[in-house]
């Protein structure tokens, strides 16, 4: 009964307002609550109200004539795979059950208490799908292109066909009254999408994510030394991989914090450190994003890439620009800062703000001197978009099945 007065209540509001958000807001509930023999009959209406629907100001050109409507669907299989880790934990970590005596977790199931729950409040994307989502559906942050339904089954998403503004330019509720601090230009612009694009994107993304979960789901992955199946080692690799996904959203949603979003930058580039064993220094040294930058524009299909790539693209500038800050240059010899290439020193720049989280400064005796160094060489602009970096290496962290399995494997 909640459910349907939340969706009444919202339904009101969105005929009230004549707001877009109000109105997908309330599609999206009607999409995710819809009963299994009615889920098809309100998609198609979802989507016939979705190209129907006119421009402001001219009533005979329809506004998402080209929207589109995706299902994703998740495997019941990947569930069971990924619950396997939490079961051989709670027997590993009970001494009464590993001896064999199952009489306490009987009682436990029995009274509706947890019994095989290990981190399982970490790894809640895996059942809706909802955080391997969000950095596809923000992939064009701050503009807007397509929202999503979830639903046990798996994600409806309904794609708009092109962008739209994605934040109002005031404050779209009380909170946005507190001080923060966003963009200072516009690196982005409203554009129209190839006929395929959304499509192409969807479909992109989801053999992307079947890839990934082919690989996180293969028990043998998770092998130790001995060859056997650790559950510790396949854990700590499905939290850190949702850690990846779910911080990557976090950051695309927020693009009126620029502070919130380079901490999320800093963290998302340790768990990719993680993941991949390159280091901050590596991943924020320019030739290198450029490089992965263009792999990725090799392998993604063009019409995806209208909704993938711009992000990815707007970083790599962003880290260009970094290097603008460092105001001394002129006057090192051969352009250097403080003996490094400016490539270089950019890199260390970011490490050394990462480094900050903890307060400035560095304790390490030998970081001391170029700490100190870059941060009176440096005049301290960020460019807003530099934290997309995150963006720019989980697309390219989930082109690479084949690598990130053998890292797996090796890795303990």
């Amino acid at each position: 009964m909640e459910a349907l007065s939340q969706i009444d209540s919202s339904g009101q509001r969105a005929e009230k307002s004549s707001d877009l958000a109000d109105l997908f807001y309330y599609w999206q509930l009607l999409a995710s609550v819809a009963q299994p023999q009615e889920f098809a009959t309100v998609a198609a209406d979802i989507h016939s109200q979705l190209t129907e629907m006119p421009a402001e100001g001219d009533t005979s050109a329809k506004l998402f004539q080209n929207s589109g409507v995706h299902l994703i669907r998740r495997s019941d299989v990947l569930l069971h795979r990924t619950k396997i880790a939490g079961v051989l934990l709670r027997i590993a970590y009970d001494e009464k059950l590993s001896a064999g005596d199952v009489r306490h977790i009987r009682a436990l199931s029995a009274s509706g208490e947890r019994v095989f729950s290990s981190s399982e409040n970490l790894l809640q994307g895996i059942f809706l799908f909802d955080t391997y989502l969000s950095p596809l559906l923000g992939a064009m942050t701050p503009t807007f292109w397509a929202f999503a339904a979830h639903r046990t089954f798996g994600p409806l998403i309904f794609s708009l066909g092109h962008t739209i503004n994605g934040t109002r330019s005031g404050p779209g509720e009380f909170l946005h009254l507190l001080p923060s601090q966003g963009a200072v230009r516009a690196t982005w612009s409203l554009s129209s999408l190839p006929p395929m694009a959304c499509s192409d994107a969807i479909a992109w993304w989801a053999a992307r994510l079947d890839a990934l979960f082919g690989v996180v789901g293969d028990l043998a992955v998770f092998a130790d030394e001995s060859r056997l199946y650790n559950p510790r080692k396949h854990l700590q690799v499905l939290l850190t991989v949702e850690q990846l996904f779910r911080r990557v959203g976090s950051l695309l949603t927020s693009p009126r914090d620029a502070h919130v979003q380079r901490v999320l930058l800093f963290t998302i580039l340790d768990t990719v450190e993680r993941l991949t064993g390159r280091d901050i220094d590596r991943l924020c040294h320019l030739p290198f994003a450029e490089k992965k930058l263009k792999e990725l524009e090799a392998s993604i299909p063009a019409a995806a890439g209208a909704i993938l790539l711009p992000l990815a693209r707007r970083a790599i500038v962003a880290l260009r620009e970094l290097q603008d800050g460092f105001f001394m240059q002129g006057h090192s010899a051969g352009g250097q800062v403080v003996g490094l290439s400016k490539d270089v020193a950019a890199a260390r720049y970011v490490k050394v703000l990462r480094n900050a989280t903890h307060g400035h400064g560095a304790k390490s005796a030998h970081l001391i001197d170029q700490t100190n160094a870059l941060l009176a060489h440096h005049d301290g602009g960020i460019p807003h978009d530099l934290p997309l970096l995150g963006y720019l290496y989980l697309l390219d962290w989930i082109t690479r099945p084949d690598d990130y399995r053998r890292f797996f494997c090796k890795s303990n």
